[in-house]
């Protein structure tokens, strides 16, 4: 198949979607695809990825949050005859917010098949920057962008109902994969655990990996550094936050990390005791399932797509974010009880393994082809458990 891949976040940024959308790409360039990528300009922006073509589009910072740049709404017309030449079967546009909307509106124009994904819950973002007279407005958007998809593909079943509940047609799972090899327990690291930690190896750790913003609640872990001595707390990423956070942390023993990549993230996910993701807006959050496949156990809030991904009192735990002291009962069981926390490290791992990126890939080359056949009507709606029966499946249920 020849793909346009329109995405409003592209490397070298790195957070959640990057990590899905390289992923995706380099197994469709692996099972003979060609794709086009088109993101936002950045300067330092690669010209290819995967043997994949990136076109870059006039771009802005997002205010107060540079390392975000809003991609103008009208595809270019010299990316415009790029695409003509590249003549695709198929349009992916990921997060649709300002960057997607000229590729939605040269993908109707050209009568090819348009693939949306949802990546953000832009209407829960509202509301954490107290802005909530404008949340039914964001879905509003929401709905008139992604209603003029054949597909709308959500990367957790939470996030499915979300979709539906609100109006958007033929939403669909793809589902979640993780690179096993990459981060495995085999990662640990005692030199890591000594910086993470701060100089103090001995004391329980939590290793929380996220950007710093408001909407990744990352505070809630400021009672649980206040209530639980002999905790230390390692913040892995970067982001306009940092500033009002390390004041949120003012004499907690708290390491600020900054960004990690490749075997050092690797090794900061594998030393820790406990990994923590505190956000309630978590789409998917494939970084709890990347501390998993590390043999961590996960507690992250019981919101989301994030419930999708954690099995409570299994994996890890799902905590009540509603609740100031949940977050913290929860850590103080694993911090008590080292037993159960092997035993969730290792379940966690098994967990984590059901997941490639590989099967994920093949599963959304299905879809892209159902489209393609005008198929996409007759898809079965995935059940409560997860399965659906229009899926291939994953790599756990071929037995």
């Amino acid at each position: 198949m020849r793909l346009v891949l329109v995405t409003e976040t592209f490397l070298p940024h790195v957070d959640g979607i990057v990590t899905r959308l390289t992923q995706t790409v380099r197994n469709l360039r692996n099972l003979g695809d060609e794709v086009l990528i088109i993101a936002p300009w950045r300067k330092d922006s690669p010209p290819e990825f995967a043997g994949a073509r990136i076109l870059t589009i006039p771009s802005v910072p997002l205010p107060q949050y540079p390392d975000v740049r809003l991609g103008m709404p009208i595809l270019p017309w010299t990316i415009q005859q790029h695409i003509d030449r590249f003549k695709p079967d198929l349009v992916h546009v990921a997060s649709p917010a300002f960057t997607g909307l000229g590729a939605i509106l040269w993908a109707r124009a050209h009568k090819i098949p348009l693939v949306e994904s949802y990546h953000v819950q832009y209407a829960n973002y509202v509301e954490q920057y107290n802005l909530k007279l404008f949340v039914p407005f964001a879905w509003w958007y929401t709905r008139q962008v992604h209603n003029r998809a054949v597909l709308n593909l959500a990367t957790s079943l939470p996030m499915v109902r979300d979709l539906r509940a609100h109006g958007i047609k033929e939403a669909r799972l793809w589902r979640p994969g993780v690179d096993a090899e990459r981060f495995t327990p085999a990662k640990y690291s005692a030199a890591m655990r000594e910086r993470l930690s701060g100089g103090k190896p001995g004391d329980f750790l939590i290793v929380c990996v996220a950007r710093l913003a408001v909407e990744k609640g990352i505070e809630r872990l400021v009672p649980v550094l206040k209530a639980l001595p002999g905790v230390r707390l390692a913040l892995v990423g970067d982001g306009p936050a940092r500033d009002r956070l390390q004041q949120a942390f003012a004499g907690l023993p708290v390491q600020f990390m900054g960004m990690l990549h490749g075997d050092d993230l690797a090794a900061a996910y594998a030393s820790a005791d406990v990994f923590c993701l505190p956000s309630s807006t978590e789409t998917l959050g494939l970084v709890a399932l990347e501390a998993m496949a590390s043999g961590v156990p996960a507690v992250v809030a019981n919101r989301g797509g994030l419930p999708d991904l954690v099995i409570d009192n299994q994996t890890g735990y799902l905590f009540d974010p509603d609740d100031p002291t949940d977050l913290t009962t929860r850590i103080l069981i694993l911090m008590d009880d080292a037993i159960k926390r092997r035993e969730m490290a290792l379940t966690a791992r098994q967990h984590a393994e059901r997941f490639s990126w590989k099967q994920t890939t093949k599963q959304l080359r299905g879809y892209y082809q159902q489209v393609l056949q005008g198929t996409v009507g007759q898809l079965e709606v995935a059940d409560e458990s997860g399965k659906d029966a229009s899926l291939p499946p994953c790599e756990s249920e071929v037995d």
